[in-house]
């Protein structure tokens, strides 16, 4: 978030909406829950759109512009060695369709 939160400062300058869908923190243990809790509230002060998740979802995706999706199993906010694999598909009928299964 180090790095992330300077960039996400410069898109909502530029009047760029940011929508973060996240694992609710009550599903972390300990600091884990500390430190989602404490960047959640800051992208929240930033005004970036957070939607929490409960159930045990674990996914990795990524949409820019309602017209690009990213997704994988590389966690992208946190992995710098893996060799893990993420899919890029630039498509709006697929964006369409994730954020409709991500709203069930």
């Amino acid at each position: 978030m180090e790095i992330l939160l300077p960039i996400f400062q410069r898109l909502l300058n530029k009047g760029i909406r940011i929508k973060i869908i996240t694992r609710d923190p009550v599903e972390h243990d300990g600091l884990a829950r500390h430190q989602a809790t404490n960047e959640i509230l800051l992208c929240i002060d930033l005004g970036i759109e957070v939607v929490l998740m409960r159930g045990g979802h674990h996914r990795k995706l990524a949409i820019i512009d309602d017209d690009i999706l990213w997704e994988g199993s590389l966690n992208i906010l946190s992995q710098t060695r893996s060799k893990e694999l993420m899919r890029r598909v630039i498509s709006k009928n697929e964006v369409s369709q994730m954020m409709a299964f991500l709203s069930r």
